[in-house]
C-alpha cells in the first residue's frame, strides 16, 4: 500500500484511481453485483538501542508447507495465521521520530522492541508480515517518483541489507514463534508487463533472497511475490493468462533454490484472482496473497452501510473464492475504523456479522471461508498501547468499531485450543 507520495496531496490520489482497469468489472460501491468489484485505495494512516537476543523457538511451533487449501505443519496440523505487518524504514517507524541515516543498530532495537511490546499487551500473534523497505537498497540521494519507481534501487545494497535488517528481523520473529511473510521493496508499477523491467527486477530480487543460506527452504518464511499489481498488458482475456506468465518464472526461479511457501499476488491491488481458475500458479507450496479493504468486494463503508454481508460475500466468492478453493490464503493488507480516528487506511465500522458494516462480516466472511490467515494494518507502535482492560471509549484502541479491540479479542480465540480443533477436523474445508 505505502503510496505516501500523495500523502498531502488526496485529491490526486483519488484521481489517478478513478480510472478503472479495464481488465476488471467495475461496479460502483452502492451497486450489488456478482461481478469483480475494482477497489478505491484507502487513504494514508498516521502513522534504547540494544536489539534483543534472539531465544530459540521451542518445537511445538513447526516449520509450515501447503497441503491443498491448507498451510499444515510438519505434524500434519493445519493452521489460520493471524498478524500484523512491519516496515523498516524511518518514515514508517514513527515517521523519522525515532530513528534515521541508515542506523541499523538502532532500526533492529525499535522494531524488536515493538515484537516485545506487542507481545506483552497480549496479542495472540502469529505472523507477521515485513516489508523491505527500499530506504535501504535504494542508492541514498537519487530521487525517485515513489516506491514504485525501480530507478534508484542498488542490488548491492539490497544484499547487504537483507543480511543486516531484514534477516534478523524474520530470524527475532520466528524466535517469538511468529512465522513470517517477507514481500519485496516498494510497490508494482500501476501497469506491469510480461519481459519488463519490474518483472527482470523481481527474478533478481527473489533469485538472490530464496537461496539465502538462513532462508532457503525455511518452513518458518513465506515469500509474498510482489505488492499491488494493477493491471497487466494482456490480449484479448482479463489478463490471468499474463500474470500467470509474469509469476510463474519468479516461482520457477525461487524453486531453483528453495521450497519455501510462495504467495502470488492478484490484479486490482490484490483484489481479483478470479481468472487464476483458468490460469493458476504451477508448483508445490503455493498460496495467494490478498488485501481487503473497506469497499471492496461490495463491502459496507462509513457512508454506505446499506450494503451488508449478503453483498460483501457475492463479491468475495467471485474474486476470491476461485483460489481459495484450492490454495491457503493470507490477507496481508486489511484494516478498518471510523474516519474521525486518521488511524487506519479503511475508513468504516465494525458493524455486526451478518448485518452491515465491514469489520465483523470481514471475518466472519474469512472463518466460513476456512483457510484465510489475515492481519490487521494497524501501525505497530499502536498495537504495543493496547490495554484490553480499558474500558470502551472514542480512542482508536478502545473504539469496539475500529478495528484494534474486537481483532484482539478474536485473536484470542484463534489461539485457544477449541479452535485448533476445529481448523483440524476432517470436515473442515471449504465448499
Amino acid at each position: 500500500m505505502y503510496k505516501y507520495l500523495f500523502e498531502k496531496n488526496n485529491h490526486l490520489y483519488l484521481t489517478m484511481l478513478l480510472v478503472l482497469p479495464l481488465l476488471l468489472t467495475s461496479c460502483g460501491k452502492d451497486d450489488v453485483t456478482s461481478e469483480p468489484v475494482t477497489p478505491q485505495q484507502p487513504e494514508q494512516p498516521k502513522d534504547p538501542e540494544q536489539p534483543t537476543t534472539p531465544q530459540t523457538p521451542t518445537t511445538t511451533f513447526l516449520p509450515l508447507h501447503v497441503e491443498g487449501q491448507f498451510l499444515v505443519d510438519s505434524d500434519g496440523q493445519r493452521h489460520v495465521l493471524h498478524g500484523f505487518a512491519q516496515t523498516y524504514s524511518p518514515w514508517f517507524n514513527e515517521r523519522g521520530t525515532k530513528w534515521n541515516n541508515y542506523d541499523v543498530k538502532a532500526c533492529l532495537a525499535y522494531n524488536q522492541g515493538l515484537i516485545d511490546d506487542i507481545i506483552a499487551a497480549g496479542w495472540e500473534m502469529t505472523f507477521v508480515r515485513m516489508h523491505m523497505d527500499p530506504y535501504w537498497s535504494n542508492t541514498p540521494g537519487v530521487p525517485t517518483t515513489g516506491e514504485n519507481d525501480i530507478s534508484a534501487f542498488d542490488f548491492e545494497r539490497f544484499k547487504k541489507y537483507l543480511d543486516e535488517v531484514f534477516v534478523p528481523m524474520a530470524e527475532y520473529a520466528i524466535t517469538k514463534k511468529m512465522y513470517v511473510v517477507m514481500r519485496p521493496p516498494g510497490v508494482c508499477p500501476e501497469e506491469i508487463a510480461v519481459g519488463d523491467n519490474y518483472q527482470k527486477y523481481l527474478l533478481k530480487v527473489w533469485e538472490w533472497v530464496a537461496q539465502h543460506p538462513k532462508l532457503k527452504n525455511n518452513g518458518y518464511v513465506m515469500f509474498e511475490l510482489a505488492n499491488e499489481p494493477v493491471r497487466i498488458t494482456h490480449g484479448a482475456g482479463e489478463g490471468f493468462m499474463e500474470l500467470k506468465q509474469f509469476f510463474q518464472p519468479i516461482v520457477n526461479v525461487i524453486r531453483q533454490y528453495s521450497n519455501n511457501i510462495v504467495l502470488v499476488p492478484g490484479l486490482g491491488w490484490q483484489s481479483n484472482y478470479a481468472g487464476f481458475a483458468n490460469h493458476p500458479i504451477e508448483g508445490k507450496n503455493i498460496g495467494y496473497a490478498v488485501h481487503c479493504y473497506p469497499g471492496w468486494y461490495n463491502s459496507g463503508v462509513e457512508d454506505n452501510v446499506s450494503v451488508n454481508y449478503e453483498d460483501f460475500k457475492r463479491g468475495w466468492n467471485t474474486q476470491i473464492a476461485p483460489v481459495a478453493k484450492t490454495n491457503p490464503i493470507v490477507v496481508t493488507e486489511m484494516d478498518w475504523a471510523p474516519a474521525k480516528y486518521n488511524s487506519s487506511w479503511g475508513k468504516a465500522v465494525t458493524g455486526v456479522a451478518g448485518g452491515t458494516g465491514f469489520g465483523a462480516n470481514f471475518i466472519r466472511i474469512a472463518d466460513e471461508t476456512c483457510n484465510v490467515s489475515w492481519l490487521i494494518f494497524t501501525s505497530p507502535e499502536l498495537l504495543a498501547k493496547y490495554k484490553d482492560e480499558a474500558p470502551d471509549g472514542s480512542s482508536f484502541l478502545t473504539d469496539p468499531q475500529a478495528c484494534p479491540r474486537p481483532t484482539y479479542r478474536k485473536y484470542k480465540y484463534y489461539a485457544s485450543e477449541e479452535y485448533a480443533q476445529k481448523i483440524n477436523d476432517p470436515s473442515y474445508m471449504f465448499q
